[in-house]
């Protein structure tokens, strides 16, 4: 009698059951986000110690490679590559999104035409609009250049030059962004509650007034949005440089994650390139901290 009561202890309840089954569902995810995320992690910030060209043993140097990176010119030359791209991409990508999606959304036909040939351009596949756009931009015989010649105006080394070729790439990422801005930022202006604008038009404010003191502050969510997710993927870039530019002229198109690819894959030195990374990480965590701190200061949240 005494056993059977025991076994009956022993048996798990429904809540531990369900448990242990939602632990077993979501374990290959587990499994997944450890070996191909949180080890790697874990292994770039041990290798960012050491000296390894990955044929040799790594040996241990603790934070000569942080001083390397520090001490010489690189770092700042990329970042500030890094910087400009983002001053000119991120706030373009959104202004144009914007405009596109006040436009769009009025009651226009085939307003569904345009907005899936604006965001056509985000879903292509950056090589290919890397391809087109270097195209756009050569300097003997791009259609930019020929339009104008055309006006009489002298032809541009879009990314040839110095001065020019970290803009242009970035004109190629606004380009490719705003579609996916305008779709968000459509949205945001749909779940805008029209009493606002009757109420608005009742006490005479005029159509600059209502979006001033209406739909941009009803909008700051997804500003935020934008500006954040923006942030995130933007510092990281190295794709559009790489293929349109290769980082040249020079090193006017070298961003942060390029530096990190050359460094190791170029020139073998595995731990000043995961250096560079930790570093890359520190910015990024830092800049996305700012964000959320001073968010109260100009974010709305309709409630």
């Amino acid at each position: 009698m005494q056993a059977q009561r025991l076994r009956r202890r022993k048996e798990p309840t429904l809540e531990q059951r369900n448990a242990r089954m939602g632990y077993i569902m979501i374990a290959p995810i587990l499994v997944g986000i450890g070996l191909f995320s949180v080890v790697p992690v874990v292994f770039s910030l041990f290798i960012s110690f050491t000296d390894w060209d990955m044929l040799h043993e790594q040996t241990w140097i603790g934070l000569e490679n942080y001083r390397t990176i520090f001490s010489g010119s690189m770092l700042g030359t990329v970042t500030k590559n890094t910087a400009v791209y983002c001053l000119i991409a991120i706030p373009g990508a959104i202004f144009f999104g914007l405009l596109l999606a006040l436009a769009l959304n009025a009651r226009i036909r085939g307003v569904a035409l345009y907005r899936t040939a604006f965001f056509m351009p985000n879903i292509t596949t950056t090589v290919a609009v890397c391809i087109v756009w270097t195209w756009l931009y050569n300097k003997d015989y791009g259609l930019i250049n020929n339009v104008l010649n055309m006006l009489g105006l002298p032809s541009v080394r879009w990314i040839s030059s110095q001065a020019w070729a970290m803009p242009s790439v970035a004109i190629m990422s606004i380009w490719q962004a705003m579609g996916y801005d305008m779709i968000l930022l459509t949205a945001g202006l749909k779940g805008i509650d029209e009493t606002y604008y009757e109420a608005a038009m009742i006490d005479g404010a005029n159509g600059r007034q209502s979006f001033w003191r209406i739909t941009l502050p009803m909008l700051t969510p997804t500003l935020f949005f934008l500006v954040v997710t923006h942030c995130i993927s933007y510092i990281q870039m190295f794709d559009a440089a790489f293929i349109m530019t290769e980082g040249g002229p020079g090193y006017a198109t070298r961003t942060i994650v390029m530096q990190i690819y050359n460094t190791a894959f170029e020139y073998f030195r595995m731990g000043e390139a995961a250096s560079y990374a930790w570093v890359l990480f520190a910015v990024v965590f830092v800049i996305t901290m700012i964000q959320f701190k001073l968010q109260d200061k100009w974010v709305n949240y309709d409630v």
